[in-house]
């Protein structure tokens, strides 16, 4: 199913790792995980990718004296708003989640497609294999014939999601140390293989109604996508420049690069 559709998102997040003290201003012992990049290399990026793939399964629940990363596999936030579509189409979706966490992205994988290690401009596809979204939602709007107003537990799974993430970095030097400082940065989530909803309590608990429904978003899961796709671009954008914004000001570039 095609759909022409105007629509407009709004995106809150507040991050359940958001802290006000941060721990040690930088990691002060080479992880033996990471390797040496060769700025001049023409192998660079995939050296620079290997390295990201590697600290992210290291460091899958927390980076060491970073306070303000706690866990990045599961990661929790408090709050998620997501508010897209128009009212007078056939998806418009006012949701929000509490208490939530994302689980299994651990298993990322990350690979160059095209980066310049001479001018720091790093282009990466990142690959999840799986993961899941689960919290207390709030859902109001419709999607496709159903009128939705619920609340409840969820648990939404994504297979394969492909992302493009292309940076800017910049080399500063701060308390006689060098960092590589994250100068532009965007994401774009730009495929998924699937997904699979389960809103518990979508009709006040009748069983056949829930099942119906299921069945519909389930069968038409990429269509969802689809409309979804600008307002989960916005909120992976955030959450990811914010964790590498944070791990390259607190890991020196000299762990990293030659």
């Amino acid at each position: 199913m095609k759909f022409i559709i105007k629509f407009i998102y709004f995106v809150a997040l507040t991050w359940s790792y958001f802290t006000l003290t941060t721990g040690a201003k930088l990691l002060s012992e080479d992880p033996q995980f990471l390797t040496i990049c060769k700025r001049s290399d023409p192998a660079f990026g995939k050296c620079f990718a290997q390295n990201l793939e590697t600290a992210f399964h290291e460091w899958k629940s927390g980076v060491p004296g970073l306070k303000s990363i706690r866990s990045l596999d599961p990661l929790n936030f408090k709050r998620v708003t997501i508010r897209q579509g128009n009212q007078a189409g056939p998806i418009s979706i006012n949701m929000e989640l509490l208490n939530a966490a994302l689980t299994g992205i651990g298993g990322t994988i990350i690979e160059d497609v095209g980066s310049n290690g001479k001018n720091m401009d790093i282009k990466l596809k990142i690959t999840v294999p799986s993961f899941k979204l689960t919290g207390d939602y709030t859902l109001k709007g419709n999607i496709l014939s159903l009128a939705l107003n619920s609340q409840g537990k969820t648990l939404m799974t994504f297979e394969k999601a492909v992302l493009l993430l292309h940076m800017q970095m910049k080399l500063r030097e701060r308390d006689g140390y060098e960092f590589a400082e994250v100068d532009k940065f965007h994401l774009d989530w730009i495929d998924n293989g699937d997904i699979h909803f389960q809103f518990d309590n979508l009709f006040n608990g009748d069983k056949s109604l829930e099942d119906g429904a299921h069945a519909l978003l389930n069968a038409n899961s990429r269509t969802i996508f689809d409309v979804l796709q600008p307002a989960l671009t916005q909120t992976n954008q955030i959450l990811v420049k914010d964790i590498v914004t944070k791990i390259f000001a607190y890991v020196p570039s000299k762990y990293l690069l030659e």
